[in-house]
């Protein structure tokens, strides 16, 4: 795998790009937090109903539905981010789609391992991990790679850059911190920043490596 140049993006243009898309599209992006609070609040009182908790198996089965579905979400947000950034029209059944599901899950559990493992030797190894092998997801959905390959292109595009991506993580923090701050209203456009982003980060970074 051979990269063109030095890898690099500039922040200033991606955070742009991320505030102008949620900006335009806040009516669909609030569409989406609606139908991700109702889907959420609904196993929450499926949970609460009498006899739920008590029953070890229905009990199992539950979680593992709400877990599963929360994967499923997440791979859809990823799915409408990537489409944004395509400069294509999403839709609200693009969250939820399963496709590449049990790759999804094996390349999150695997790099969570790694993760892990970084933090425990010393915390700044878990910080490079965590932003090197931050795209894996991206390429199990974008590219339906496997985990072991999603994990090692997701090491090779962010060769060389791992400060400016914990510097544009610093300036998304503090993004969101401010909308938290007014109110909490802001988030709803701080959050869809954030997830375009990333995005646009992503599909910088794959055009400029082989």
């Amino acid at each position: 795998m051979i990269a063109k140049k030095k890898l690099h993006f500039n922040k200033g243009e991606a955070i742009n790009f991320g505030f102008q898309t949620a900006k335009s599209n806040i009516v669909f992006f609030i569409g989406v937090f609606v139908i991700i609070t109702l889907i959420f609040a609904a196993t929450s009182l499926l949970q609460n109903v009498p006899n739920f908790n008590q029953n070890a198996t229905t009990f199992l089965i539950g979680n593992i539905l709400v877990w599963v579905l929360n994967v499923i979400i997440d791979m859809g947000i990823i799915r409408i981010t990537l489409k944004f950034v395509d400069l294509e029209k999403p839709s609200f059944s693009n969250l939820f789609h399963g496709s590449f599901l049990i790759n999804y899950v094996l390349t999150s559990i695997i790099s969570g391992v790694i993760i892990i493992i970084g933090l425990v030797l010393f915390v700044i190894p878990g910080i490079i991990f965590a932003l090197r092998l931050h795209f894996a997801k991206y390429l199990v959905i974008d590219k339906e790679m496997g985990p072991v390959d999603a994990i090692q292109k997701s090491w090779n595009i962010t060769k060389g850059i791992t400060w400016n991506l914990f510097l544009l993580t610093l300036l998304l923090i503090l993004i969101n911190i401010l909308g938290f701050i007014a109110l909490l209203v802001g988030l709803f456009i701080t959050i869809p920043l954030t997830m375009v982003t990333n995005a646009f980060v992503y599909r910088k970074l794959l055009s400029q490596v082989k």
